[in-house]
């Protein structure tokens, strides 16, 4: 392995900042969310509307870096995802959240096609997994501590004070984006000439999938499913904890996790082979959901849904890898089918809630739907 570019480095910190307040939300509303007057199908409707306005802005944004070519899509995109951490700690209104939510969702169409193409265009292709591995990796790294500290503080302080504060911390995100654009040249064509423009069709529905079940089912609801499982508090070696706080660990436990993983991960996939590396994901990542229903004691649940966030954010820098060698347009393509998915998760996962039925209904359901795309995985790629 060798040291993460400059860019990447610069590039994924920026991110980690400017996505704090969206991580917290995941963090605290869904065991939150009555102290704010929202009731569950709202909670769903926040935690998604966000991938619902970037179906439309993921391809406006490539267009825009493509046909404009400019730093200054980067810098306003941190600046508003900025401005947007400190309206969450504001609002009282559900329409005021509304608007943040949507205000992010077109902040972070311009942030990640210029994330993506960032790792592309830092190296060769050979070592791609790797770099898009440090990518995702140090963000992870950096917004471990983070979380941790955001759900914590809320416990303690509150929540519009922790919100504003990480609000005012994330303009820093705007010069470290600036630093990451130093030194590349514009890519126009697809590294792979002989790859779809827009992509393999099998690789966006892979998006679609990891984005319904892992940032879409599984992390929306992630805070109601251990409130229902431990209640509002438990006991550890002899100490109280707070859901919130629970969650906020498993969260942070997750990026800490992937900071160190990804790149080691991603090294692996180049070597034994990108594609193939998918399907094992797929398997190992169906099997963690199975074992998280059965064992639903805290400690045991916490890591299966530690092993699950793993192979999904694994495979989420995989198809990455996949997209981002053929080009902007198969970056937006790619993005555009994850954030679909993660559209959708949300309000078919809190509709189960809203329905009244167990929640270890998401579980199974996530792991089946990871069992059906393992099987097209081994179809496609092998094993």
């Amino acid at each position: 392995m060798k040291r993460p570019p400059l860019p990447v480095f610069y590039i994924s910190t920026a991110l980690a900042l400017a996505t704090l307040g969206d991580s917290l939300l995941y963090t605290i509303l869904p065991s939150y969310y009555p102290h704010l007057g929202l009731i569950p199908l709202q909670v769903g409707i926040l935690l998604s509307v966000n991938r619902w306005i970037r179906l439309s802005t993921n391809h406006m944004a490539e267009f825009c870096y493509r046909r404009y070519p400019s730093n200054l899509w980067l810098i306003l995109a941190f600046f508003m995802g900025s401005v947007v951490t400190v309206m969450y700690g504001i609002a009282h209104l559900f329409i005021t959240f509304l608007v943040a939510r949507i205000l992010w969702g077109i902040s972070y169409s311009f942030i990640r096609q210029a994330g993506i193409m960032t790792a592309v265009k830092s190296g060769s292709e050979a070592h791609l997994g790797e770099r898009m591995g440090y990518y995702r990796g140090i963000n992870a790294m950096w917004r471990t501590s983070g979380v941790f500290l955001g759900g914590l503080s809320h416990d303690l302080l509150g929540f519009a004070l922790t919100l504003i504060s990480l609000g005012i911390i994330s303009f820093f995100s705007v010069p470290l984006g600036v630093l990451s654009q130093k030194g590349l040249k514009r890519m126009e064509k697809p590294l792979a000439n002989d790859a779809p423009e827009k992509g393999d069709p099998v690789v966006v529905f892979f998006g679609f999938i990891v984005g319904l079940v892992g940032a879409g089912m599984i992390m929306s609801t992630l805070g109601l499913i251990l409130k229902e499982q431990v209640g509002e508090s438990f006991s550890i070696a002899g100490y109280s904890m707070g859901v919130v706080t629970l969650t906020g660990i498993i969260l942070g436990l997750r990026w800490f996790i992937d900071g160190v993983g990804n790149p080691i991960l991603g090294a692996i996939a180049d070597r034994i082979g990108r594609e193939r590396s998918i399907t094992f994901l797929f398997l190992v990542g169906a099997a963690s959901l199975i074992i998280a229903v059965i064992h639903q004691r805290p400690i045991p649940l916490a890591i299966f849904v530690l092993i699950f966030f793993t192979c999904g954010n694994t495979l989420y820098t995989l198809l990455s890898a996949q997209a981002g060698q053929n080009g902007t347009r198969s970056v937006a393509s790619l993005a555009t089918a994850m954030d679909l998915g993660m559209s959708i998760g949300p309000l078919v996962a809190w509709s189960i809630a809203q329905l009244g039925f167990a929640t270890h209904n998401i579980f199974i359901a996530g792991a089946v739907t990871y069992v059906i795309s393992a099987s097209l995985s081994f179809k496609k790629f092998g094993i």
